[in-house]
């Protein structure tokens, strides 16, 4: 009897407190386990910088500390991200100047961005930049379930949040100091007060849509493809206004006033240095664009062809589902969420330049799409009384199963951040096999070599040259890169030059191993002829 009450007397509170916090509980499980993976495998590669873009943010934010000039050496994303990293850079000063590792911050170094050997000296600002994404992307999670919730219900929510948790793209960039992640956050973030500003229209006041669209202009500001946001933004008024007098209204015109509003707060200098602006500005289309460029395939083509094969995959073509399925239930106000999806999809398959990471500021909403068409499913086959026995717990054990699956993916791309980049296996071999002195030509995502050793040229291609003049030049290696040599992101007569080139060279030594997130990718190490 005692025993009966003892155990009464701890297990009637835990269950009442699941009874009444059970959503809580839930959501905090997922946001834990979010953290968890994201934190695993942060400090990869340190201090050597192995992923190719995070200098371009993390430089001009530590310049800015460093000089005290606050406009930005580098714009060409916008420049918020860059101000958050300040922000964040400031703190691991703070920090690491009172552990006595600083007296100034003019003992910073700064390099320009592709500079070689990838390696800095104070690798904790690189790890300080990878914690904000990690937060934000840990807070994606958050925000996604409050649009699920508000889409649909509670149920939807926990689904959408717990499968945003353990996506493995949003995984995999939380590990990066990149613009992504921050612009998937703010993306995610305006979409719900843009779709809450149009849900309350009636009843709120002006300052509702006006601030919407100011954190809107944030995410402009963060990378300027978050720009497609003005169009669900001008859709509310236009799908509530009652009358051309209506849409005329200062209420209407502060929207667009204040993205703009929120645009310049994040990149200021898009007025105080307008031809600066303009530059980086032109220098990302042109990128993107990439024109007078001919690929082996469309980039519609590249961008079905990565997800139909990526640990997303089954997110990817369950939302394209979902997509369909939102038009009839979600009405009016999924043209709020979906013009987004939809457009900012239509800019990406019409670049010329293809990057898995472009789908990211979508990949909330695809989430979104596939929790509808689950839960969708789940109410027919209730409706239907199909499997009566078991409906209770079919939605559940799927989503239990496609969370398990899920998080299976995220945990591998979590652990190959903790094994030995294929670079540095590389480097490593070099090091004990190639004598000093030696002339050595690497290309873009080159192994770190140090440059006191050997002599090191570092080219964008390999083939931006020919043979003769790497014999011309009295160079003894290549060290030629899989990553971003790929047949389909490269133009086809470019990729012919490169095989001719390396059928010239004499193979040494081939490696493989993993790149940042990716399982495998491969080096060759060549002698230039005349070869031993």
């Amino acid at each position: 009897m005692n025993k009966r009450r003892l155990s009464n007397t701890f297990i009637t509170p835990i269950l009442l407190f699941w009874h009444t916090h059970q959503t809580a509980v839930i959501l905090t499980f997922f946001l834990v386990i979010a953290f968890a993976i994201r934190l695993w495998g942060i400090g990869f590669g340190l201090p050597n910088l192995e992923h190719p873009d995070e200098d371009a943010v993390l430089m001009p934010a530590i310049t800015i500390i460093k000089t005290g000039n606050l406009e930005p050496i580098r714009m060409e994303y916008g420049t918020l991200h860059i101000y958050l990293l300040t922000l964040v850079s400031v703190i691991v000063y703070l920090y690491s100047a009172r552990n006595g590792l600083y007296q100034s911050p003019e003992q910073l170094g700064i390099f320009e961005r592709g500079s070689y050997p990838a390696v800095y000296a104070h690798p904790e600002f690189f790890l300080g930049a990878r914690l904000l994404s990690m937060i934000l992307s840990t807070a994606i999670v958050l925000v996604v379930y409050m649009l699920a919730t508000r889409l649909g219900n509670k149920r939807q929510g926990l689904v959408a949040a717990g499968i945003t948790a353990v996506l493995p793209d949003l995984v995999k960039h939380a590990h990066f100091a990149t613009t992504d992640i921050t612009l998937t956050f703010f993306s995610a973030l305006s979409l719900y007060l843009l779709l809450r500003a149009y849900d309350n229209w009636e009843t709120d006041s002006m300052w509702a849509y006006a601030g919407a669209a100011f954190v809107s202009g944030l995410t402009a500001s963060t990378k300027l493809n978050g720009v497609v946001l003005i169009i669900p933004l001008l859709l509310i008024p236009i799908l509530k206004a009652k009358s051309l007098d209506e849409i005329l209204s200062m209420r209407v015109l502060s929207g667009p006033i204040s993205m703009a509003l929120g645009f310049l707060t994040g990149t200021p200098y898009a007025i105080l240095n307008i031809p600066k602006f303009l530059y980086w500005s032109g220098y990302a289309f042109r990128l993107y664009n990439a024109p007078q460029t001919e690929l082996a395939q469309p980039s519609w083509q590249w961008h079905l062809d990565y997800h139909a094969t990526s640990p997303n995959a089954i997110i990817f073509f369950l939302g394209l589902a979902g997509f369909v399925l939102s038009l009839r239930l979600w009405g009016k106000r999924g043209l709020i969420i979906n013009s987004f999806a939809v457009f900012l999809w239509l800019a990406i398959v019409t670049q010329t330049s293809r990057q898995a990471r472009m789908w990211l500021p979508t990949a909330p909403v695809f989430v979104l799409w596939a929790t509808l068409l689950l839960d969708f499913g789940w109410q027919q086959l209730k409706d239907r009384q199909l499997f009566s026995k078991w409906q209770f717990y079919l939605m559940p054990t799927l989503s239990i199963l496609l969370f398990t699956f899920l998080l299976y993916n995220s945990v591998i791309i979590s652990n190959i951040f903790y094994q030995d980049d294929v670079r540095t296996r590389t480097q490593h071999w070099i090091e004990q096999n190639i004598p000093s002195g030696s002339k050595i030509a690497v290309e873009y995502f080159a192994p770190n070599l140090n440059t006191n050793t050997w002599s090191v040229t570092k080219l964008f291609h390999l083939y931006d040259q020919e043979m003769a003049w790497y014999q011309e030049q009295s160079f003894d290696y290549l060290v030629a890169s899989e990553a971003g040599n790929n047949p389909t992101q490269i133009p086809t007569e470019e990729y012919a030059k490169r095989n001719e080139l390396l059928e010239h060279a004499c193979l040494i030594e081939t490696f493989e191993g993993p790149f940042l997130s990716a399982e495998s990718r491969m080096f060759w190490v060549y002698q230039v002829p005349p070869c031993d």
